[in-house]
């Protein structure tokens, strides 16, 4: 989920996020304050994001026609992919596909739930968020809920659900750009820092989506141990297996 208020990661304001890898794979395509993605608060839940990937891992946005935070995804995922290559990690987000399709606004508000309660095993997921087809799919919601970023599936797979724009603070410049990066480095296996001027700032921390508001659009950055964790987790001679 978000991971600051809102975002395990999640919490009111809207984030969330939590982790479990596997090396199977599945097929078919079908979640911030509350709002950014949450990170599990609970020593599980922490260990669940330093769980990096075996894969180029490839991503599916689920959205309404003409929604503009699909250009914030593009925005976000090149980010994370510049960052990689500065670290000198060999590890890459794959290629983005869009679906244009309503998402399941109900059961996305369930898991973030279950995130935030850090019970989002599989047998919590709805069947609406299981056997996606994206490795990560990022469904860009029209309600309220805390953002987050779901735990690897039994398909090393993961789910992040972005709040509706219409709901503060994603309703502010700037704030749903970085919540969305701040859930995809949930994704690749970061957890929250207690700084509120870097990117992935959260729970327990008293950090919220609002401190991302800025009318100059710009991602916040990240920790100069984070980078480290980078290039730890992916170093430069990262393989797909």
């Amino acid at each position: 989920m978000e991971h600051l208020d809102e975002a395990v990661s999640a919490d009111q304001s809207g984030y969330t996020s939590g982790g479990h890898q596997g090396n199977n794979m599945a097929r078919i395509l079908g979640l911030g304050t509350l709002l950014i993605a949450v990170c599990l608060v609970g020593s599980d839940a922490r260990g669940q994001y330093r769980q990096s990937w075996h894969r180029v891992p490839t991503i599916v946005v689920v959205s309404a026609d003409a929604d503009p935070r699909v250009e914030f995804v593009e925005k976000a995922v090149a980010f994370w992919n510049k960052t990689l290559t500065e670290t000198g990690s060999a590890f890459r987000l794959g290629r983005i596909t869009h679906v244009v399709q309503s998402p399941p606004e109900e059961d996305l508000q369930t898991l973030s739930q279950s995130v935030l309660s850090q019970t989002a095993g599989t047998a919590t997921r709805p069947e609406s968020l299981r056997n996606l087809s994206g490795d990560i799919t990022i469904f860009l919601a029209q309600s309220k809920f805390i953002s987050f970023t779901s735990p690897f599936d039994e398909n090393s797979r993961r789910v992040i659900g972005i709040r509706g724009t219409q709901f503060p603070p994603l309703n502010q410049p700037n704030v749903a750009l970085n919540v969305i990066a701040h859930e995809l480095g949930h994704a690749i296996g970061l957890r929250h820092n207690s700084d509120p001027s870097m990117l992935m700032c959260g729970r327990p921390a008293p950090c919220r989506p609002d401190l991302f508001i800025s009318e100059t659009p710009r991602f916040f950055p990240l920790t100069d141990d984070e980078k480290q964790r980078l290039r730890v987790m992916y170093p430069p001679d990262w393989k797909p297996e």
